[in-house]
């Protein structure tokens, strides 16, 4: 018996990957196997599925993974979203509460993309993943998720009071040409992490060409790093409802040709109310060595501050590099407080409220003129963000160039 229900398994997953462009995708519970290479990913993933090294496969409509599924990515896979009519509709990978991810890219990077010849920002939805630990909401719902076209079972809450909840691993990956707006303030990142646990890996990941923001963390205390953002639309890091955790390692690019909308360096709120005394717990990322590029002698159309820190955020930011934006950091709201030192900012207009045991530049023509990073501009072989002037400062540290070999399009 147990060899026979084995093999209807292994033919329903063979029958899934033939029909990946075909059938409608019904929100199928595949239970455990591999999946073919050439397959569409199911709808629900309740077990182990598998995806073989150096395959293609595809998302078309959302799949989540539930409470006791992991999807294991192998090395060298590539996965595209199928563009949907609606941003509503978007397709995107959704890894609940209690689910995993297990995609580590260490020996090929894992990529996720646009399945069209010609690829455009927000042609897909991104990745979801949320977790148990704490935020300083009340058992709140992802953003970017139409509630109404749930399928019967999933639950897309996130948070709760595991700190060291473990969602899995993402590694040595890019997320290329993702995003969606839903509605006004109910959107898709390329990363969207919600109460997700220190447990849980996140490091030497890309966020390219995306509709809103780069990495988004509502909550929880998972750390990252060695991350890069190319061209997003809105903000690189986004820090809401508690978020308590280290962000080290950040290059995040912006470069001519894109279209960007009210876009920071990094935004960090407590919460959408700014409630004085703040709610806990307190959002308090502490990012370190970053390095956030922005125009070489105007900021770009569409983009705002290096840093926007407002609604009670505590923040703790230190050893990074600024360049290129009109505004330094708009520090916002009687309860908004935190550590900022030992930072290099430049602005082209007002460097706003920066306290003292930081460098700033206020220059209006060259962005790099004061702080000499070594090409910052430069696209391709020649691109080099390191420092030349403040050592220990910036994404570049004591030359590891940790960036090359998984990145592209930099």
């Amino acid at each position: 018996m147990k060899r026979l229900m084995f093999a209807a398994g292994v033919l329903s997953l063979l029958a899934f990957g033939a029909c990946k462009k075909d059938a409608q995708k019904a929100p199928e519970n595949v239970k455990a196997g591999v999946l073919p290479d050439g397959s569409t990913l199911p709808g629900i993933i309740s077990t182990q599925v598998e995806l073989v090294a150096n395959g293609t496969y595809y998302l078309d409509g959302k799949t989540y993974v539930q409470p006791g599924g992991d999807l294991v990515i192998n090395a060298g896979v590539t996965v595209k979203g199928i563009s949907k009519s609606t941003p509503a509709e978007a397709s995107a990978l959704v890894i609940t509460r209690g689910g995993q991810i297990h995609a580590d890219g260490t020996n090929g990077t894992i990529v996720f993309t646009s399945n069209n010849a010609t690829p455009a920002v927000g042609d897909w939805g991104g990745i979801v993943i949320l977790g148990n630990a704490p935020t300083n909401q009340s058992n709140p719902t992802i953003e970017g998720i139409d509630l109404p076209t749930l399928p019967p079972g999933v639950d897309v809450h996130y948070g709760g009071t595991t700190s060291g909840d473990n969602s899995g691993v993402l590694k040595y990956v890019r997320i290329e040409w993702a995003g969606a707006n839903v509605s006004t303030n109910n959107e898709l990142n390329s990363l969207t992490l919600g109460g997700v646990g220190s447990g849980t890996t996140i490091d030497h990941v890309q966020a390219s060409y995306g509709r809103d923001d780069a990495f988004e963390f509502f909550g929880g205390t998972v750390n990252a790093s060695y991350l890069v953002s190319l061209n997003t639309n809105d903000d690189i890091l986004d820090f809401d409802h508690g978020y308590q955790g280290s962000v080290q390692y950040v290059l995040g690019i912006r470069r001519s040709g894109f279209t960007y909308n009210d876009a920071n360096g990094i935004e960090s709120d407590n919460e959408a109310t700014g409630t004085c005394p703040a709610l806990t717990p307190i959002t308090n990322a502490q990012v370190s060595n970053a390095t956030f590029i922005g125009g070489q002698n105007a900021a770009f159309a569409g983009t705002l501050n290096a840093g926007r820190l407002r609604r009670s955020t505590g923040y703790t930011i230190t050893n990074s590099i600024f360049l290129g934006y009109n505004n330094g950091f708009a520090v916002e709201g009687a309860c908004t407080a935190g550590t900022f030192t030992g930072n290099v900012v430049h602005a082209f207009s007002s460097l706003g409220t920066i306290p003292a045991g930081n460098e700033t530049h206020l220059n209006g023509t060259d962005s790099n003129a004061d702080i000499a990073l070594v090409d910052p501009f430069a696209v391709g072989a020649n691109f080099d963000p390191s420092e030349t002037q403040h050592p220990g400062k910036g994404a570049i540290v004591g030359g590891n160039y940790w960036y090359l070999g998984w990145t592209a399009g930099l």
